[in-house]
């Protein structure tokens, strides 16, 4: 969406929901980085459901939850301070494919943003976007579009560092940014921040952003390219199409419900979430073969084996967690669902 206000007012916004699908690109630059740490990339991938073999292909989508899993691989494989600027530096316009290539090709800074935000779902990203401008500065806010959890930083630092690298790409040479803003805690890495964005940095602050001089906007890009713009643009629509036919509702659902921040949805609250009514929704998960109990059973379950098996949290912290006040209805559900009791889990580990 794309308002004008006057000659000086701009306000540009992407899309505010999480794909159900997204290119594996990114997760080949995970690989990428621990093979050159000497770490098996099957190690990388463990849980995922990803063979090394799909990294090889750009036309294989994978799952958000996939990624995420994938990501808590490599913070706990590489437990290095600033991991997520440091892979972020590698994100180039090549990771994000044709939607790369139709920014590249683009006539202005401007142009660029505007196809970007268009095709966010092509972005890799967790994040949503705006873009304000006002007087003689934009303004570009993030707002994160899941709860992140444990990887919070990891995922903000690829984000801004790869953010930063893309608009770098896109001018051909490094971008400045008159301040960065970021709505966590100064990491004791801070010093790794000011060598890649080599502005004002703000921690703590109320919302990340990221604040340039307008004339950036109208900047004319080295490689415009009109014609080479216009077929990219049309890949990227098919892409986009590509990636909202692939999900039913069942897994639109678990997503929904996986990444909300404040517990279970009620069922006719999710309804209201994916614009269906409590009816319709019930006989369209019906159709498919499952139930909203049964989805918030599997999602339970595999939440509970992962923190389980990836975290220190206490078997009540992931009872908890879990919307569990009483801890034998826990333990009762997971024997049903696994067989085992929680313990064997940990053990596993």
């Amino acid at each position: 969406m794309e308002r004008t206000f006057n000659k000086r007012a701009l306000y540009i916004t992407s899309r505010r929901s999480l794909p159900l699908y997204r290119s594996i690109n990114s997760l080949a630059v995970l690989a990428r980085y621990v093979s050159m740490k000497g770490i098996d990339v099957a190690l990388l991938l463990a849980g995922s459901k990803i063979q090394p073999s799909d990294l090889d292909d750009p036309d294989v989508l994978v799952t958000p939850e996939q990624e995420l899993t994938v990501m808590r691989n490599i913070v706990r494989l590489v437990p290095e301070p600033g991991l997520g600027l440091s892979i972020g530096r590698q994100s180039h316009m090549g990771i994000i494919g044709k939607l790369g290539a139709a920014a590249i090709n683009s006539n202005t800074f401007l142009d660029a943003i505007r196809i970007i935000f268009q095709y966010s779902e092509l972005l890799l990203t967790y994040f949503h976007f705006d873009l304000k401008v006002k007087d003689d500065l934009v303004f570009i806010t993030l707002k994160e579009l899941v709860d992140l959890k444990d990887i919070r930083l990891f995922v903000c630092e690829r984000e801004f560092a790869s953010i930063h690298r893309i608009a770098s790409d896109l001018i051909g040479a490094h971008f400045p940014v008159n301040e960065m803003r970021f709505a966590y805690p100064r990491p004791r890495h801070a010093s790794l921040y000011q060598d890649i964005f080599k502005c004002s940095l703000v921690f703590n602050a109320e919302v990340h952003s990221a604040i340039f001089d307008r004339k950036y906007l109208f900047q004319e890009l080295p490689l415009a390219d009109p014609l080479v713009r216009k077929t990219y643009e049309k890949e990227c629509r098919q892409l986009s199409l590509r990636i909202n036919r692939q999900g039913t509702m069942t897994r639109r659902i678990h997503q929904e419900i996986l990444f909300q921040r404040d517990g279970f949805p009620g069922f006719d609250q999710l309804a209201r979430y994916v614009n269906l009514s409590p009816r319709t929704l019930s006989r369209r998960l019906t159709a498919e073969g499952t139930s909203y109990k049964d989805i918030i059973s599997r999602i339970r379950k595999t939440k509970a084996i992962n923190l389980l098996q990836m975290t220190d949290y206490s078997i009540e912290q992931i009872a908890t967690e879990l919307g569990y006040s009483d801890l034998s209805n826990f333990y009762r559900a997971f024997k049903s669902w696994t067989g085992h009791n929680p313990g064997y889990y940990r053990k596993k580990n």
